[in-house]
């Protein structure tokens, strides 16, 4: 087992490589600055980038200790960070627990951690394919909890949780032996998720009545622990879950080794680099969620060269308008790269999805910026299916990402608005 901290992940330790190559260029700009301006460089935006190197020095090597520092203080509670937790969730927590407020924290955390939230992270799952004959029970479970009937929840996602990786690794995640680590994951870590599993399955052979504040699956099974029906034991369950997403996804892509390695950097490269992470900074610093009315700020339908270029609605009309032709191979080029899929399956999966669902017009009805690089819409699809018309409300999801996948701030050069998944979420009253 990797007793290494989550920081020497790969991609974490590039990140503080990459803030030592900084503060190196810094030390060695003033005779590198002659040089730059002969070849006609913007030395003065250089200077200024060059201002900011030591702050990003200290947030990175920061930003790098998190994941360490979360599940240090709350990994025994049965919680663990993962790629999607919430940063600045999990550095409030961090605060927090270092000033000796853990149950705090951990109100902060269960609060967070809502019926819309677990929601949304739970449609995340689709893109780990030994889920998605889960999918219909973990609803079950969703609707469960949204009502407070919290044992049932709690029963029904350990299960599918259990379920899940024995599907794929044919050994339960409660199972003793069960490896659940891969390469330069947060989640799939020796002090991630394999140390959850030792928690959360521990031997507990002793009646208790006492509220539980861990998902000990061994005590809630077999019935020795009795009081397990609460918020805390049924969202800690749900986290369990979304965490094992990251090894599932890895793991069905047999991604456990470690790519070639990068080139190395040019002083170039590193100095575009830094001007590239301060103007990301400014960016998200002045950033404001649009207030948009439909119909007089964006139409509420059309054809995509009615809406902005560079917007997530141009994105879901191309997405919509594919679905009018059933032209399943464009839709798939409207989805993220992240999915957790290879490209070339997409078209498959969505034809799956839509085939029989005749798309007859859609209308936009509401238009969200949730965050710099996300947008949700809520659209009224009117399709027909088996003979019948269907007029529904649907959400969609967009990421702005680069072209790696990554989630970075809208408008930033190269970048791309893509739906999360091809799964549009119908919003039932």
């Amino acid at each position: 087992m990797d007793e290494q901290p989550i920081k020497e992940n790969p991609s974490l330790k590039k990140i503080r490589d990459d803030a030592r190559n900084f503060t190196a260029l810094k030390k060695a700009w003033p005779l590198l600055r002659p040089f730059f301006k002969m070849l006609g460089a913007d030395v003065k935006k250089m200077d200024e980038a060059m201002k900011q190197v030591d702050d990003l020095a200290k947030q990175s090597e920061e930003m790098t200790s998190i994941p360490d520092d979360f599940n240090s203080f709350f990994g025994d509670r049965g919680w663990i960070m993962y790629d999607r937790m919430n940063m600045d969730l999990a550095k409030k927590a961090i605060q927090l627990g270092k000033s000796g407020n853990v149950d705090e924290a951990e109100r902060l955390l269960i609060e967070f951690y809502s019926p819309e939230k677990i929601e949304g992270e739970l449609r995340t799952m689709i893109a780990v394919k030994a889920f998605r004959s889960r999918m219909p029970l973990a609803e079950k479970a969703l609707a469960d909890f949204k009502e407070g009937r919290y044992y049932a929840t709690v029963l029904v996602v350990l299960s599918l949780l259990d379920g899940m990786v024995n599907e794929i690794q044919q050994k339960g995640f409660f199972a003793e032996g069960v490896d659940l680590t891969a390469w330069d994951s947060v989640a799939a870590h020796s002090k991630g998720l394999q140390r959850l599993t030792f928690i959360l399955s521990q031997s507990r052979r002793k009646t208790r009545t006492e509220s539980l504040t861990v998902p000990y699956r061994h005590g809630i099974v077999h019935g020795m622990d009795l009081g397990y029906d609460n918020q805390v034991v049924a969202t800690k369950s749900w986290i369990a879950l979304f965490a094992t997403r990251d090894w599932a996804v890895k793991a069905e892509r047999n991604q456990f080794e470690a790519p070639p390695p990068e080139p190395e950097k040019s002083w170039r490269e590193i100095l575009q680099q830094i001007q590239d992470l301060e103007r990301d900074k400014k960016t998200l610093a002045s950033w404001k969620p649009r207030n948009i009315d439909i119909g007089t700020d964006v139409p509420p339908f059309g054809e995509v060269i009615v809406y902005e270029v560079t917007s997530p609605e141009r994105k879901l009309a191309e997405f919509l308008n594919y679905w009018k032709l059933n032209n399943y191979g464009f839709m798939g080029n409207c989805i993220s790269t992240r999915i957790g899929h290879p490209i070339k399956e997409l078209p498959l999966r969505i034809r799956e999805e839509y085939r029989g669902k005749r798309l007859k017009s859609w209308e936009f009805q509401e238009i969200k910026d949730e965050a710099p690089a996300i947008t949700v819409i809520t659209i009224n699809a009117v399709y027909e299916e088996n003979g019948l018309t269907n007029s529904k409300l649907l959400e969609a999801r967009l990421i702005c990402e680069d072209d790696t996948g990554f989630g970075v701030v809208r408008g930033k050069p190269g970048s791309r608005w893509a739906l999360v998944t091809w799964y549009l979420r119908e919003i039932r009253h």
